[in-house]
């Protein structure tokens, strides 16, 4: 069997004899005075990619598995019949210019898929290819948080389940995918908790590997106990789809909630369509709610650790980036105040610059008695 139909444990055992006749023949020469330059075996980028994957799939999720083999597809088509060990800095700054020109990728996209491809390359003892000057620039986009006058109007456009299920999203921060596979056993009603936990059978593992859980307001505690009395008793899914599922279109019910609730922006086009025909606005998506989970908690107080505890976040900067923006009277106040003490500053300045007269004649004529008055 050939290398390309041979299976994963076939093609490393047969790597590894290969390696080890090369070692016990470059000992032998060594041993009779023969100068032998020692040079990694060829193995092909096809070969390396498909190992590479092999090694990874017990630690990725099947959404993972599929964006790598995508990356790595794409970057041997922009440098075929290559092997491993020839890949240089040239090929990977064309793997760029083949995803911009070739993919119409965006510049985040092309990151990501460099970032995978090195990573492949990393674990072959490739690596420093890249400078940091090569690496794909691109714009960090703010977090995108709902403002209060846009959720009552989107909630007061639910029914009672969806309700429930858009109050879970803002109440808990949860990612779509968490949220599909809540179950009941998942809510501690005694503690106002929601676990995330793996789910083996269904093959949902949580995104850093590690389950947590998430202290949840009494309203929502409330709302869960009314959905449950309701909800199938057979069904382990907090949110299941209409035949007992998990239900995979959270989402277009958002899109639906918003376009009924007359919040579409009418400006931007899709490619569902244009929003002021459909419920197909770009403003109106999941992971906004868990932005504004964490907004909102940010704002109320909450330690910035516990934050990221409960967001799942591995590194504090994730939730670091939620710190942005403040909204609201009481910012409005603050940064006006600040606005009033350097214009008042200016102010005195200027004053003190001129004589008595001038600045009675800048006065209105009630006010050029000399009495004092704030700025």
């Amino acid at each position: 069997m050939g290398s390309a139909g041979a299976l994963p444990w076939e093609r490393k055992q047969a790597h590894a004899q290969q390696t080890q006749e090369q070692q016990n023949l470059l000992l032998k020469a060594r041993a009779h005075g023969i100068a032998v330059s020692e040079k990694a075996p060829d193995v092909s980028l096809a070969d390396a990619c498909t190992e590479f994957l092999e090694e990874i799939r017990q630690q990725r999720t099947a959404k993972t598995i599929a964006q790598y083999t995508t990356a790595l597809d794409y970057f041997q088509a922009s440098c075929p019949r290559v092997n491993l060990h020839a890949i240089d800095r040239q090929h990977l700054m064309r793997f760029m210019v083949f995803l911009a020109e070739q993919k119409h990728l965006a510049p985040r996209t092309i990151w990501t898929k460099v970032a995978i491809v090195v990573q492949m390359l990393k674990a072959n003892g490739i690596t420093n290819l890249l400078k940091r000057r090569d690496w794909p620039r691109f714009v960090e986009k703010v977090p995108q948080a709902y403002i209060a006058e846009e959720l009552r109007r989107f909630f007061a456009a639910c029914d009672q389940r969806e309700r429930v299920l858009f109050e879970f999203f803002l109440g808990t921060g949860l990612r779509e995918k968490e949220v599909q596979y809540a179950t009941w056993k998942d809510i501690d009603f005694q503690e106002n908790t929601a676990r995330v936990t793996a789910k083996a059978r269904w093959g949902f593992i949580p995104k850093t590997w590690e389950e947590r859980e998430v202290l949840i307001p009494d309203h929502l505690v409330e709302s869960l106990r009314c959905h449950k009395a309701a909800a199938n008793p057979d069904c382990p899914w907090i949110f299941p789809s209409a035949n007992g599922c998990v239900s995979y279109h959270f989402l277009s019910e958002c899109k639906r909630i918003a376009w009924r609730a007359k919040l579409n922006c009418g400006t931007c086009h899709t490619k569902q369509g244009h929003c002021h025909r459909g419920p197909y606005c770009a403003n109106w998506f999941l992971h906004k709610f868990r932005a504004t989970y964490a907004t909102n908690q940010l704002r109320a107080g909450t330690d910035i650790r516990t934050l990221q505890v409960w967001m799942g976040h591995k590194d504090l900067a994730s939730t670091m980036r939620y710190l942005k923006a403040g909204y609201g009277k009481d910012l409005l106040a603050k940064v006006n105040e600040a606005f009033a003490l350097v214009t008042r500053h200016e102010g005195q300045g200027s004053q003190e610059g001129n004589t008595s007269a001038d600045a009675a004649s800048v006065l209105p004529p009630s006010d050029q008695s000399g009495a004092s008055f704030p700025p």
